[in-house]
């Protein structure tokens, strides 16, 4: 590949901005290990970021470019991962995420403020998105058509649209192939699994005599996984002090009981004896556990606990077929139409340990066993149990024995609860592009029509059916002796919920039946821009563009017949249907103020508006304004002030609302006491006033809503950023640039539970504010009736930091060649401070993530570690048909929260990642390459169960499968 840029030389008209822009271009582009670097002017090219037509190369906000051999040097089966190695990107969906990572969508997240803040578009226009929140999964890229990735970071709502807070990430794809491409890779870790196989045809000619391309792409990837059991440090589960840890929902079932209640509990041998099994115990705890046969013993820490590690992916399987096409003709010499079509198959899924639950009959917060004493589905040890101890479970002498709080049991009979989603998705652009002539100015102009269509399908496995269980739970004996169930439907199976292996084949086969979901999302897109300079000033050309743009998003979630038969009870999914258009006028415009001049080689002011009209919330305006100075050639400053929004996705706004049960305490009871001002609240919201003093809750927690808020607004943010760019005068070839950012996001869309919601109200004490607008209290006893924890309004983020690049290529001496060729040694450094990422919800205290772990990396994929620093350095070296990369990956130490270092006296290390590769092109047809990733076989830091999830570690920041390699052949005719 040759990769070409601009030699810094004094413009030959025009504003003087070309030091800067190919200052940056140098920067970006040196990236990626080049074969052959050109000396050439490059006129008319629109950067991201800015829909400008440029008489030269410029960034107008701080921008990074990847190149093609980055992107296929790296060895990875999808993009995400070369990506997430800059320290622009925070912890994102990636593909060892398991759980958390939910139908597998590969997303990018600039800035550690949540994929859904981060803009992804491929040839500068939307791609097409995998979900309901409207992410793209990078893995429906056509990776080997990419000829090169550009970040922008900070907000670019006024040139892009709603999504781009953070900023944006931009694939421009190669429309211009001529012959016949392929590609064939294989990969696998150091352990002997992740095996991989990647498989790319790409065929490209031109047409009507040189007036149009036609490129076709062919690509197919299988990757294995990777289990968490095969690792060391995700083998089990770790508490806070590293010891063996795991799951108190443990195969068989466990009770919890008092203290005195175990001291008064007879198992047949005396009041408070309890045998600990063969297992040994180390430390008691307060429970019970079935055995073999429902034998009751004691429940020991950790010898009982479960290890609900095993069966996790800590890589997910894929599988992966992808076609594209691009076409461009010039129909007469001013008008070029062109048409892009891509589609996408792919299989991928995730495990998890077996099904895990309170199991509690219907929704009362205890389990009942009817009859105990002639129960025909109890063991012997089961039943006496409930006759030998009728004080703790059946205290009326009822009959019917109650456990309070339900069976804590790991229905482990039920095999690993899987994961599996087909996604299909198909989209299309097509349109006219031109230019034609006022006067001596040239304008260009642009229209086009997209539809882009995703459909996902998912299966779901072993995962149980609360309303079956509760039918195997409800038995009888029939006329012929046999245990049934007494009510005969859905071939209803007799189930036993005490001891280990007592779940009967049938019965698990019957309480999990097959669960399924289908997901739709469809869009369509008309837009029109047009692009010229309008009239001199004596430092240049004005240059502007203006555009009009519609786009609709149509969304439908459709559950399976279990689901919607609300099998699962509170955790059953409804229907999501909804969507909204959106009409748009955008313009930008550049100001070139002097040039030329001592101290003002160039000084040009930038501007941008977006006017947008939403059909679910009205009208949102966008808008930037930039400024760059130039004082000399060799040194330019740049500055830019951004209002961006983001647009509720459609998934936030239409999700169905589900009731459930949430425990917690009345701020207003007695037992919390409240103080004079709460008291005085809690009458005002309905707690009668002659019991405030003494009001009780009568009941255990809330009735819950949770789900979609139509009536959400847009989030709205601010962005500032201050840089400089220099090419250092007096050492050839060193490029620097550095740039200040800070991103503040208000309104942001959050959600709080019933409690929280609770408590944060009568913290604020503002009957106007949203928590408090979300209580329902019954009228005349003034008991928490109803706590409404859909999506709001609610939050707040903010992230700040420094950013710094620099480059150096210089030519190697003589005998440093390979072969009496030339050889050239270049350097790049991508390095990035975080001062602060802080979130925080409304009425609750800010919680600054920036260098730290705790609940910032337990609140799923878009919430892993942010280290305050992080970068990337890479040397290659170029010689005729010969490249050699070396990379280091370095992610700095991360502490532990202030609210957590009492239980987790951890931090993690900081990290350094080593990786080799290189290619070599045999003839002018045949190129062999390979590498080594990891080298070392660094480890990642562990942070336990509690904050690193099931894997003990952070999967979205730190490289958890270790050393691995990759070779392929790649051939051009």
């Amino acid at each position: 590949m040759t990769i070409q840029f601009a030699s810094i030389q004094p413009p030959r008209r025009g504003p003087a901005i070309s030091n800067t822009v190919r200052a940056l271009l140098a920067l970006s582009v040196a990236a990626a290990p080049c074969h052959v670097y050109a000396q050439e002017t490059l006129t008319e090219v629109v950067v991201t970021g800015s829909r400008l037509v440029r008489s030269d190369l410029s960034a107008p906000s701080p921008t990074t470019v990847l190149g093609q051999d980055l992107v296929q040097l790296s060895g990875d089966t999808t993009v995400e991962t070369v990506l997430n190695e800059l320290p622009q990107l925070s912890a994102g969906t990636n593909s060892s995420v398991n759980s958390g990572g939910g139908s597998g969508v590969l997303t990018a997240n600039l800035r550690g403020l949540g994929s859904m803040r981060t803009l992804t578009l491929v040839n500068g226009r939307r791609f097409i998105p995998a979900n309901g929140a409207g992410n793209v999964d990078l893995a429906t890229i056509p990776s080997a058509l990419v000829e090169r990735v550009e970040l922008i970071t900070g907000g670019a709502s006024a040139v892009y649209g709603s999504d781009a807070i953070a900023g944006a990430v931009n694939f421009i794809l190669r429309d211009d192939v001529e012959g016949l491409e392929t590609s064939v890779q294989y990969g696998e870790t150091a352990e002997g699994d992740g095996m991989s196989q990647n498989y790319d045809l790409l065929f490209g000619t031109n047409v009507g005599e040189g007036r149009g391309n036609v490129t076709l792409y062919l690509s197919r990837s299988v990757r294995d996984p990777v289990m968490m059991e095969d690792r060391d440090f995700s083998r089990v589960p770790l508490n806070a002090q590293l010891g063996v840890s795991g799951s108190s929902n443990i195969p068989g079932g466990r009770v919890s009981l008092s203290a005195a209640q175990l001291a008064t509990l007879d198992v047949g041998q005396g009041p408070g004896v309890l045998p600990t099994g063969a297992e040994g115990c180390s430390q008691r705890l307060n429970s019970i556990r079935f055995g073999a046969g429902g034998q009751v013993l004691a429940h020991c820490d950790p010898e009982n606990l479960y290890n609900y590690a095993a069966g996790n992916y800590l890589l997910r399987p894929l599988e992966r077929w992808q076609v594209a096409g691009l076409a461009r003709f010039d129909v007469t010499d001013n008008v070029e139409a062109y048409t892009d079509v891509h589609y996408a198959l792919s299989n991928n899924e995730y495990q998890q340990a077996s099904d895990s639950l309170a199991i509690v009959t219907g929704t009362a917060p205890y389990f009942e066993v009817r009859d105990y004493a002639t129960n025909p589905v109890l063991t012997e040890d089961v039943r006496a149990l409930f006759m030998n101890n009728p004080q703790i479970f059946d205290p009326t002498g009822s009959g019917d024995a109650r456990i309070s709080g339900g069976i804590a049991r790991r229905l482990d009979e039920l095999g690993l609860r899987t994961f599996a989603f087909e996604r299909a998705t198909l989209g299309g652009t097509a349109g006219l592009r031109g230019d034609f002539d006022i006067g001596e100015r040239t304008w260009k102009w642009d229209v086009f029509g997209q539809y882009q269509r995703s459909r996902t399908d998912e299966t779901i496995n072993g995962m149980m059916s609360a309303a079956r269980m509760s039918l195997g739970l409800d038995t009888v004996v029939d006329a012929s002796g046999n245990v049934v169930c007494a009510t005969a439907v859905f071939g209803c199976v007799p189930v036993n919920p005490f001891g280990i292996g007592s779940i009967s084949p049938e019965a698990a086969a019957f309480i999990t039946p097959a669960r399924s979901s289908t997901e739709v999302f469809e869009r369509k897109v008309v837009g029109a821009s047009l692009a010229g300079e309008v009239f001199d000033l004596p430092a240049g050309p004005v240059s502007t563009a203006i555009g009009v743009e519609y786009r609709d998003d149509q969304y439908e979630f459709m559950p399976g017949a279990t689901d919607l038969a609300r099998e699962y009870g509170s955790a059953s999914r409804g229907i999501t249907v909804g969507g909204f258009d959106v009409s748009e006028v955008f313009g930008e415009v550049r100001v070139p103020i002097l040039s030329g001049l001592p101290m003002a080689d160039i000084l040009a002011i930038e501007g941008a508006a977006r006017l947008s009209d939403y059909s679910n919330f009205g009208d949102a305006t966008t808008w930037r304004l930039g400024m760059e100075w130039g004082p000399v050639q060799s040194l330019r400053f740049r500055a830019a002030y951004n209002v961006a929004i983001r647009a509720p996705a459609i998934s936030e706004l239409y999700a169905p609302i589900s009731e459930g049960f949430s425990p917690g305490t009345d701020p207003c009871a007695a037992v919390r006491n409240p103080s004079q001002a709460q008291k005085d609240f809690c009458v005002q919201q309905g707690v009668p006033a002659a019991e405030v003093d003494n009001f009780q809750q009568t009941v255990l927690g809330f009735s819950q809503l949770s789900g979609g808020n139509p009536n959400l607004r847009e989030e709205e943010s601010e962005t500032f950023t201050v840089g400089a760019v220099v090419q250092v005068p007096w050492v050839d070839n060193l490029n620097v640039a550095v740039d200040y950012f800070r991103i503040e996001v208000e309104d942001a869309v959050a959600t709080m539970n019933a409690q929280t919601t609770l408590d944060v109200c009568y913290q604020m004490l503002d009957a106007a504010s949203e928590p408090c607008q979300a209580i329902l209290r019954l009228p005349g006893s003034g008991q928490v009736y109803q706590v409404r924890a859909s999506n709001s309004n609610i939050g707040s983020l903010s992230v700040e930091g420094v950013d710094l690049s620099t480059d150096y290529t210089v030519d190697l001496p003589d005998g440093f060649g390979l072969f009496e060729n030339s050889a050239k040694l270049g350097v790049v450094l991508h390095a990035g401070w975080l001062f602060e990422r802080v979130r925080q919800i409304i009425g609750a205290a800010p919680i600054d993530c920036a260098g730290y772990f705790g609940s910032c990396t337990a609140q799923g994929a878009d919430s892993g570690g942010s280290p305050d620093f992080k970068a990337t350095l890479m040397a290659s070296y170029t010689s005729g048909p010969l490249l050699v990369r070396t990379q280091l990956r370095y992610i700095d130490d991360l502490q532990p929260l202030a609210n957590i270092v009492a239980s987790t006296p951890v931090k993690a290390d900081s990290v350094t990642y080593v990786d080799f590769s290189a290619s070599y092109k045999i003839n002018d047809s045949v190129e062999a390459f390979g590498g080594i990733d990891n080298a070392f076989d660094e480890q990642p830091p562990l942070l336990t169960s509690s904050w690193g999830g099931d894997a003990n570690t952070d999967v979205t920041l730190y490289d958890v499968l270790g050393r691995r390699y990759f070779v392929g052949l790649r051939t051009r005719f």
